[in-house]
C-alpha cells in the first residue's frame, strides 16, 4: 500500500494526510440512520466496516465493506485497480459513504434472516 506523495500540477508534491473520522471510536460501534432505522455498523480501525453474512448472521473475521476501485486515475497514485485500498488511506468521504454502504447491507440482511425465520 502507497500512502506516498500525490502529484499536483504545480511544483510540489502534496502528502496524503488520512482521514480522522470514525478514529478513535472506543466501543467500535456506530449508529447509522438509514430511512428513519438506527442501524449498528462495527468499525475495524484497519479494515473498516464490517458488514452481516449473507444469511444475516452476524460478521465473520473477513467480512468487511469497502469500496471497489474500478479504474485507475493517473490524478489517483495511492492504489491499484480493486479492493486494495486500506481503510487507513481513505478520504473521509469515502468513508462517510463505505460506513452508509454497509449500513444499508447490513439493515436489508438482517432483515431477510429475520422473514426466513418467521416462515
Amino acid at each position: 500500500m502507497s500512502g506516498g506523495p500525490h502529484m499536483t500540477m504545480d511544483s510540489g508534491v502534496r502528502h496524503f494526510h488520512g482521514a480522522s473520522n470514525y478514529d478513535g471510536i472506543k466501543e467500535r460501534n456506530v449508529m447509522v440512520d438509514v430511512d428513519g432505522e438506527m442501524v449498528e455498523v462495527e468499525i475495524d480501525p484497519k479494515y473498516g466496516p464490517r458488514i452481516y453474512k449473507v444469511d444475516g448472521s452476524p460478521p465473520g473475521p473477513n467480512d468487511f465493506f469497502s469500496l471497489p476501485r474500478s479504474a485507475r486515475s493517473t490524478l489517483d497514485m495511492s492504489t491499484y485497480n480493486g479492493h486494495d485500498k486500506d481503510w487507513t488511506f481513505y478520504t473521509s468521504t469515502e468513508r462517510n459513504i463505505c460506513v452508509l454502504q454497509a449500513a444499508k447491507i447490513n439493515k436489508c440482511r438482517r432483515a431477510l434472516a429475520i422473514q426466513r425465520n418467521a416462515e
